[in-house]
Parts: structure tokens; sequence; C-alpha cells
């Protein structure tokens, strides 16, 4: 349990990193297993819903991995209803630099839909499923280096 609880507080940063990017007048975060979204901004009186996703191993490999199934339920992707994928491609987890990117899931979800990954991959005790695709592929979504 000790890696579940430190890779959620690893995600947990990530997220309130990600209030230092939006604008908004209030925000909420999701409690507990909630699916759908991380953060829940308002912006004159308009909701937008933000998914937030960090990885390590991002420039090691030169991908970015999109989980869509987990014990065989949807999950990431296929899961969410938030407006944006917002995505911390980590270069130092020490002294926190990353490369951000928030892609409107629309369009994450049209390039699933038009094959632009590159492999499906199988991985953790979870039976977890997920989309590779190469990280240029994201560079016009780069919002902070």
């Amino acid at each position: 349990m000790a890696g579940f609880q430190s890779c959620l507080a690893f995600g947990k940063k990530y997220e309130q990193e990600t209030l230092k990017h939006i604008k908004y007048d209030t925000y909420e975060f999701s409690v507990g297993k909630f699916k759908e979204w991380d953060i829940k901004t308002t912006k004159d009186g308009v909701d937008t819903y933000y998914e937030v996703k960090s990885e390590l191993n991002c420039f090691k490999y030169g991908n970015i991995l999109v989980e869509y199934s987990c014990n065989g339920k949807p999950s990431g992707i296929a899961g969410t209803t938030a407006d944006y994928w917002v995505h911390y491609a980590i270069k130092d987890k020490i002294k926190n630099i990353y490369e951000l990117r928030i892609i409107p899931v629309k369009e994450l979800r049209q390039m699933i839909e038009d094959k632009l990954y590159h492999k499906i991959v199988n991985y953790g005790d979870c039976n977890c499923f997920s989309y590779i695709f190469k990280m240029s592929l994201f560079d016009k979504y780069i919002l902070a280096v």
C-alpha cells in the first residue's frame, strides 16, 4: 500500500501545480476514488474540468502513456469527463522541472480514433492498458517548460 500512497501523493502534487498554470475564480479537487476528473474550475461562471497526469519516464523513452483500462474497467481517457488532459512530463522530480502540456480531451480522443499512437501496452499488477504516443506528437500543446 505504501507504493500506492506514494504515487497518490505524487499525483496530488501536480494537481496543485496545475493551479499555477490555469485561470479560475474558484476551484475544487475531486475527493476519494473519483474517476471522472481531478480539478473543476469556474471562471466567469463557466465550469471547466481537468484530468491531471504526471510521468517520470517520458524523456527516457520519448513517449507519453495514456491509460484507458484497468482491471477490466474504463480508466484514464476512457473514464474521464474532463475538458482537458493535463500532462506533466517530469524532467527532474527533485528540482520540480517538467514540461507541461494541456491537451483538449476531444482532440486526444480523436488522435486515438485516428490511431496516432504507436503501441498499446499492458502493465502492472492491476492489468492496466495504455496507448503509447510519441511525445513529439504533443509538442504544440506545451504550455510550460
